[in-house]
């Protein structure tokens, strides 16, 4: 217990965090402090506050404050003049029942940079009537989760770079259009906004030094054309309810990397909808109603990076209205009704590493010409369609999912992994397809050259290993790695030769781990010789 109490000691001396009765005008207030970082913690929880006697200026040490939180309840009204000569850098307010601040409550201070008003009841507020010294130094405001029903009067603010009113009942753009401060990000998402118009809406000044705008979860039914934001980066209007994108749509953007336009409601988009997007490098089109790719939509994007696609309505797809996105690393078309991918005359994306058609109606796809046109692809998502076969060649592929092809893919041929001389292991995952067999020698190769079979991860359903022979997974040896395969326990309702530890011994002689757990009172070890049953069977043997 000593040694404790030692402990105890030494370790409040390092913190040096200690409780500053003084440092609070109200009895029931309290505050911590740590000066080693110049951190400083007040709670008012009480909505019958006393004076405190004992209440003095700030400590002169203290004057420079790096977080404050209050927590004032209602007391919102009382003029609590606790900011005097204070410089704060940032004052968190929030999680209270504020409705109100009255013109005098920063009177005093030094400055303050960023402010947390966020989860209160405030429904109205005027920045432009705080003390001259609040006006003049804050940068960041976060009103998240009130109850405005307007923008707050922000014109005064002349070095405000923040500000964030998501989740409130702004139903109209005003207050902005005038305005002077230099604001770099606004994030308005998740209010009640049904028209936008960036002409009027927004002030020069804006227009000139805003970089991102987040407009998600509102009410937006159309968009005016998106000219002269010189700065802008990340545009965000997701979960509205936009129907069609018209030509010059996002005029003279040309500074826009980051274009979020998911979760709405498109059915068209006009051929120059785009159009001088020139810097754009994501797009997020998913979930909307979009049945028709036209030819020129992406022909400005030459620097786009990331295309999402999923979640349309889209049957057929032609390759080529992808051709000038020379640079593209991901394009994502799963969750669509995807029935044929056409590649004539499509070019060579050479940059595309990630290609999602997964949860579509695909019954076949042109293996060979895929892989000609995306000849550096790491990842291939396949999983849930109605496909028949895997492709004949693989590629640099690390991972490749065609798992659920609905009782479509039934059997895998000999010689069926074909990779020239590579060294990138692959993940390759069957799972739920429960009717999947393998033929003799499916994972032998034709050559000599054992690079062929470069395996890591083999993920396939408890019913195609149980109804496998053995001797095929011996074929596993040849890859340079150690491969896992990979059974989903929770889909095992016949252990049967998974729990067998002959069988486990036997895969770990080839260097294969299974990975599938089986409980210990289904655990068992057969009388089977599975080493010398496969000596016998020159079938399943790769150099035969």
């Amino acid at each position: 217990m000593f040694y404790f109490f030692i402990a105890l000691i030494i370790l409040l001396q390092l913190c040096q965090i200690h409780l500053i009765e003084y440092l609070c005008i109200y009895k029931q207030c309290e505050c911590e402090s740590d000066y080693g970082f110049n951190y400083i913690t007040c709670h008012f929880n009480s909505n019958t506050l006393d004076m405190n006697p004992k209440f003095k200026l700030v400590d002169k040490k203290l004057n420079l404050i790096d977080t404050l939180t209050i927590k004032i309840g209602k007391n919102e009204s009382i003029d609590l003049k606790i900011f005097t000569d204070l410089s704060i850098n940032i004052l968190f307010m929030h999680e209270t029942e504020i409705e109100n601040l009255r013109p005098g409550f920063f009177d005093g201070i030094q400055s303050v940079k960023n402010i947390h008003l966020s989860n209160n009841k405030i429904e109205k507020l005027n920045f432009s009537i705080f003390d001259e010294n609040f006006r003049q130094t804050v940068e960041s405001i976060v009103l998240r989760n009130n109850s405005l029903y307007e923008i707050p009067e922000i014109i005064d603010l002349e070095n405000l770079i923040y500000l964030d009113l998501s989740l409130n009942k702004i139903k109209v753009f005003k207050k902005l259009n005038t305005t002077e401060c230099p604001l770099e990000s606004l994030d308005i998402s998740s209010n009640l906004i049904e028209n936008l118009s960036t002409r009027d809406d927004f002030s020069k000044k804006i227009k000139e030094t805003l970089n991102e705008l987040i407009l998600n979860s509102n009410k937006i039914l159309k968009l005016e054309k998106f000219d002269n934001f010189t700065q802008l980066n990340k545009l965000g209007i997701s979960y509205n309810k936009i129907k069609k994108l018209k030509s010059f749509t996002f005029q003279n953007l040309s500074t826009l990397n980051h274009l979020d336009l998911s979760h709405n409601q498109i059915e068209l988009i006009e051929n120059e909808a785009f159009k001088s997007l020139n810097n754009l490098a994501l797009l997020d089109l998913s979930y909307n109603k979009i049945q028709i790719i036209n030819k020129n939509i992406f022909m400005s994007l030459k620097n786009l990076e990331k295309l999402f696609l999923q979640s349309n309505r889209l049957k057929h797809v032609e390759f080529y209205v992808f051709n000038t996105l020379t640079i593209l690393h991901v394009l994502d078309l799963s969750r669509n009704q995807i029935e044929e991918i056409g590649l004539e005359g499509a070019n060579n994306f050479t940059n595309l590493n990630l290609l999602r058609l997964s949860q579509n109606k695909l019954e076949d796809i042109d293996y060979d010409g895929l892989f000609e046109r995306i000849p550096n692809i790491l990842m291939l998502y396949l999983e849930n369609n109605y496909l028949i076969r895997i492709p004949t060649y693989f590629g640099n592929l690390i991972k490749l999912d065609m798992s659920s092809q609905n009782g479509r893919l039934t059997k895998l041929p000999n010689f069926a992994f074909k990779r020239f001389k590579t060294n990138v292991l692959l993940r390759f995952n069957l799972s739920d397809n429960v009717d999947l067999r393998f033929s003799n020698k499916t994972f032998c190769s034709r050559t000599n050259d054992t690079d062929l079979n470069y395996f890591m991860d083999l993920v396939m359903s408890p019913e195609t290993l149980i109804n496998t022979d053995k001797c095929v997974l011996k074929q596993l040896s040849y890859s340079h790695r150690r491969v896992r395969i990979f059974v989903e326990p929770e889909k095992i309702e016949s252990y049967g030769i998974i729990c067998d530890c002959k069988f486990r011994l036997f895969l770990a002689h080839y260097s294969i781990l299974l990975k599938a757990s089986c409980p210990r009172f289904k655990t068992y070890c057969s009388n089977v010789n599975f080493n010398d049953d496969c000596l016998t069977k020159n079938e399943f043997d790769c150099k035969y």
